[in-house]
């Protein structure tokens, strides 16, 4: 049994460890490093690669799949809404916080981002307007410049917030 913890198999089972992690915290990353490890496991049996080379394997193998499959594993998995599937996503009504209320809490503006507080989690968010702290804000959809950030709007009459959201 002394020549079962060779590289190959320890990096399948980091590869292993990855996807766990991946179906406790989804997110999308994890499930690259597992393919990274994967390919480093192939790497050291197929090719007989040192300690370096499997890991050089595994980092390009790991950004190479964020870089060109993340995008496309989203939209796989994330699936379409029924407004998408009758042809109207120009109105925004692909996001699940469209038309939804939110605070701001952080100030932004057109070349500053911010942050809003919706759902009960903190969001990166950008506006063509500018909104102050503890604001109301309206959201529009995502950011057409940063996929994980909210464009928001002023909820009308730059309210300030009252009570805890």
């Amino acid at each position: 049994m002394e020549g079962f913890w060779t590289a190959h198999v320890i990096w399948f089972l980091a590869g292993s460890a990855f996807l766990l992690a991946e179906m406790a915290l989804p997110g999308f990353v994890l499930l690259f490093f597992a393919l990274g490890a994967y390919a480093a496991s192939l790497a050291a049996y197929a090719l007989g690669l040192g300690p370096g080379g499997q890991f050089v394997v595994f980092i390009a193998a790991s950004l190479a799949g964020v870089a060109l499959l993340r995008r496309m594993f989203l939209r796989v998995f994330r699936g379409r809404t029924l407004a998408q599937a009758e042809g109207e996503t120009d109105q925004g009504l692909d996001d699940p916080g469209a038309g939804k209320a939110a605070v701001a809490t952080r100030a932004m503006g057109p070349e500053r981002p911010g942050e809003i507080k919706f759902r009960g989690s903190f969001w990166r968010a950008a506006s063509v307007e500018d909104i102050g702290e503890g604001e109301d804000v309206i959201i529009i959809g995502p950011a057409k410049d940063d996929p994980g950030a909210y464009l928001v709007r002023p909820a009308g009459g730059g309210a300030k917030h009252r009570g805890g959201s």
